[in-house]
């Protein structure tokens, strides 16, 4: 059950607080893609092309998700994910890795502050835990102080520091980390929101009374 501004807690886990309500999530779809873009323009300052959008849609799909206003039936928050390989983050030996990439994650000022951006999350963790991916990486501006406490809950650390990453001129941490130190928490909020995200869109979405039915 959700419970609205309760931060629920499991054996040490701090699950943070959700209201979704009128709110369920699911996989992108191609219609999503002029929302996104609308989404990611408004709220944050890397603007990217519709190419990028729909190349990450047509190879990413079945690991990035959107949330949607039931009274609006329209996107109002997305996560953008990737895969590719690597050396490891964390593994003393120069080891190759597959690795999960969280590309981009927004959502509209207004709908900020339900755990929205949280749930995206665990259910992006939780799509490319499922493809065998070791470790989830991404890069965020080193300003970005809501943006990195929050990737701080997932357990992501600072890996690393990218000079001038961003076109103003910015630097960028490279927050990582590994599938075992994640995979509680991750677990732990799919339990919560699985009734608001959409029939068969989750591991367990055919779970008997689990999940949003459009």
């Amino acid at each position: 059950m959700i419970v609205e501004g309760i931060v629920l807690v499991y054996s040490s886990i701090s699950i943070p607080n959700f209201n979704l309500k009128n709110i369920f999530m699911r996989k992108i779809e191609f219609i999503d893609v002029p929302d996104v873009m609308y989404i990611n323009r408004l709220t944050l300052p890397e603007n990217y092309s519709r190419y990028t959008f729909i190349g990450l849609y047509r190879h990413f799909r079945d690991i990035s998700f959107v949330a949607i206003d039931k009274s609006k039936d329209k996107p109002i928050a997305y996560i953008l994910n990737k895969l590719d390989e690597g050396y490891s983050f964390f593994s003393k030996e120069k080891r190759i890795v597959k690795k999960g990439h969280v590309f981009s994650v927004a959502v509209l000022p207004e709908y900020r502050n339900r755990g929205i951006a949280s749930a995206l999350l665990a259910l992006g963790f939780n799509a490319m835990f499922l493809k065998n991916v070791e470790e989830i990486y991404l890069e965020v501006r080193v300003s970005n102080k809501p943006a990195i406490n929050l990737y701080k809950k997932f357990g992501m650390k600072v890996v690393g520091v990218i000079k001038s990453y961003y076109v103003d001129g910015e630097d960028a941490n490279v927050m990582a980390v590994s599938k075992k130190d994640s995979i509680d928490l991750v677990n732990s909020i799919i339990k919560e929101i699985k009734n608001f995200v959409l029939e068969g869109e989750i591991e367990n979405g055919k779970e008997e009374n689990c999940c949003y039915r459009s």
